[in-house]
């Protein structure tokens, strides 16, 4: 898997003690390591930035390069959050990473009716259900031009007769009503 991290988020904490720029190097390499593997995925919380696979919950970081810029940063464990996960796996997902940049000509790609000016160029990662090929989330930097990179995180959910369906079978009739 390709690392699409900046790594800049010193930013966000000047106390950072090297122990937790230590703890954050080696999240990034465990998440590294997830690529290709199905993973139990638990949700995500668009409002903290964070997901949940195989038990772990995963913060997803801003880099702001300024006021007006910003990009994705990096990736932390995280116990310090507000966020509501599913107590069981509601799917099973592999991590994978996209770079639209470099494939632009591509005829896949989401922006090739677009003019050149207005192309995006988008990178970073992505949760895909193995099942049904749905992503539930996507995080990474898309770019309007080489002016204006954001961050994004961008949790796409299932409609809740799907994702209840699946992990509790029992409900699956009485949802189809």
């Amino acid at each position: 898997m390709k690392d699409m991290f900046s790594g800049r988020i010193e930013e966000w904490d000047d106390d950072a003690e090297s122990s937790d720029l230590d703890i954050q190097k080696m999240a990034l390499n465990h998440f590294m390591t997830l690529s290709g593997i199905e993973l139990d995925y638990y949700g995500a919380d668009g409002g903290d930035n964070t997901f949940k696979v195989d038990g772990i919950v995963f913060k997803v970081l801003e880099d702001p390069s300024d006021g007006y810029r910003s990009m994705l940063g990096a990736i932390d464990y995280t116990e310090d959050h507000d966020s509501i996960f599913f107590r069981t796996p509601i799917a099973k997902v592999k991590i994978e990473t996209y770079d639209m940049s470099s494939d632009a000509d591509h005829p896949d790609h989401p922006d090739r009716h677009l003019d050149d000016d207005e192309c995006q160029n988008r990178q970073g990662y992505k949760l895909i259900d193995v099942n049904d090929g749905h992503v539930w989330l996507e995080f990474g930097t898309d770019n309007m031009d080489d002016y204006y990179p954001y961050f994004i995180f961008r949790y796409t959910p299932k409609s809740p007769k799907t994702i209840l369906g699946g992990v509790c079978p029992e409900l699956k009739e009485s949802l189809s009503d």
